[in-house]
C-alpha cells in the first residue's frame, strides 16, 4: 500500500526536525523536503501549527502501535502490570533526536502535549499524589523512570548503548514489574 500524501509529508517533516530542529519545519522546508509544492502542504496543513500538532500526534500513534505490538494485545485487554512491561521494551529503544525536541516542545503548550498526555495517561502508572507509596506505586513509578532513563540515554549522554545491552537492561527493567519475572 502507498503511504499517503499526509505521512510523506509528516516523515518529511520528521527529517527537516532531525536536520535543523523543530524552529526549521516550516512550509517551505517541509515542502522541499518532501517533493512538493507549498500549495500542496497547505491543502493537508492549513497552518503551521496544524502542521506540528499533526507531527506530535503522528509520533505518539507510533509510539502507540509500537506498544500495543510489544504488549501482544489492545491496551484495553491490559492488566497494569502487562502495560508496564509493553512500556519498558518500547522504551528499551533509543530516542532519536527529532523525536526529543518534539517532546521537548510539546512539554511547553498544551495543545502540543495532549497526544502525549493521553498515551501516558492509558500507558503508563499514575504519578501518586502523596506519600507514603505502596511497594506497588513505588516499584511501577521506579520502573517508568528507569524505562525512561533507557530511552534517553543514547541522546543526552551522545554515548550509543549496543541494541543488545538495551534489549536486556529493558527486560531486566520490565522484570521489575512482571509477576511472573525470571529474576534476569
Amino acid at each position: 500500500m502507498r503511504p499517503s500524501k499526509r505521512d510523506l509529508i509528516l516523515d518529511a517533516a520528521l527529517r527537516v526536525v532531525a536536520r535543523d530542529g523543530v524552529t526549521a519545519v516550516t512550509y517551505e522546508s517541509v515542502a522541499e523536503e518532501a517533493g512538493l509544492t507549498k500549495g500542496g502542504l497547505v491543502y493537508h496543513f492549513p497552518s503551521r501549527e496544524t502542521l506540528l500538532t499533526a507531527l506530535q500526534e503522528h509520533l505518539a500513534d507510533q509510539w502507540e502501535a509500537n506498544l500495543t505490538n510489544a504488549a501482544g494485545k489492545p491496551v484495553d485487554q491490559l492488566t497494569d502490570r502487562e502495560r508496564d512491561v509493553a512500556y519498558a521494551r518500547v522504551a528499551a529503544t533509543s530516542a532519536d533526536h527529532a523525536e526529543l525536541l518534539l517532546i521537548l516542545e510539546a512539554s511547553t503548550t498544551p495543545e502540543l502535549a495532549a497526544p502525549w498526555t493521553r498515551l501516558m495517561n492509558i500507558w503508563t502508572p499514575p504519578t501518586p499524589t502523596k506519600a507514603p507509596l505502596t511497594d506497588d506505586e513505588a516499584t511501577r513509578i521506579i520502573a517508568r523512570l528507569a524505562a525512561d532513563g533507557l530511552w534517553l540515554y543514547d541522546t543526552i549522554t551522545g554515548i550509543p548503548m549496543s541494541s543488545e545491552v538495551r534489549a536486556e537492561l529493558g527486560e531486566r527493567i520490565a522484570n521489575l514489574v512482571n509477576p511472573n519475572h525470571s529474576g534476569a
